[in-house]
């Protein structure tokens, strides 16, 4: 029987190398995700959102950081692995959504490739559906053409197109968790709102849960179930979205 929570982190503390010494970046966070919830982390810049993330995708360097505590991903402990056994977690359990596709992409490979990649890695679909799942993927996400689009590089791409894109290799393989790392900071307003849509959709579809890192309070009242907050590394509240509004 599959847990109900699809995450569950205890304790977990990160600290980066800086000048010959460990120093924390982020506290003792403990957090839980239901399987089909929307979980937002909000707080400035700097609070440790893109720390806590990366930590649960595990793409710190291990040389550099030192991470502490339990995270759990579908009842699987990911602190401690590293190399295959992590990569054989990122993409199939959990998949990532960056702010800034044209710097996540790989600028000299055509698009098609980028998400061939993504399904060779795992086991998920096999090696003669690949064609077929890329533009499946594509058709998902709102891509015209996807015949052309998969023989095009990413800088061809608008940056809504790219966002597209980066949100098609992160549910390549169906995970069960998505992150999404402030993905419409640099789209216009209009286009931020058809990629949420878009995320909210592939989760109800899908019932993953989702982590949507993001600074816009007016998205979190919209889209999620739950926030987190947090300032200087450490986790200073959680709440359902309906009391964290009614009582700030």
């Amino acid at each position: 029987m599959e847990s109900e929570n699809i995450l569950e982190t205890k304790q977990v503390s990160v600290a980066f190398r800086i000048a010959g010494k460990f120093q924390k970046a982020i506290y003792d966070i403990d957090l839980s995700l239901r399987r089909g919830e929307v979980l937002a982390i909000v707080g400035e810049s700097g609070s440790g959102k893109s720390t806590f993330a990366t930590a649960v995708m595990g793409l710190h360097n291990p040389n550099q950081t030192q991470i502490t505590g339990s995270i759990l991903l579908d009842d699987e402990e990911v602190i401690g692995k590293t190399g295959d056994s992590m990569a054989s977690i990122r993409g199939s359990k959990v998949g990532m959504i960056f702010q800034n596709p044209l710097t996540a992409l790989n600028p000299l490979m055509k698009i098609g490739q980028q998400i061939k990649e993504m399904l060779a890695v795992h086991d998920v679909y096999p090696e003669n559906q690949y064609e077929s799942r890329i533009f499946q993927l594509l058709e998902q996400v709102g891509i015209p053409n996807p015949k052309r689009v998969v023989n095009q590089f990413p800088h061809q791409l608008s940056g809504g197109m790219r966002q597209r894109v980066m949100i098609a290799i992160a549910i390549a393989n169906d995970p069960d968790l998505i992150i999404a790392d402030e993905p419409t900071t640099a789209l216009d307003v209009t286009i931020q709102a058809q990629i949420l849509d878009l995320i909210l959709e592939i989760q109800k579809k899908k019932n993953a849960g989702v982590i949507l890192i993001t600074h816009d309070l007016g998205v979190v009242a919209e889209v999620a179930d739950t926030v987190a907050v947090m300032y200087a590394g450490q986790l200073v509240e959680k709440a359902s979205v309906e009391e964290l509004f009614q009582n700030p």
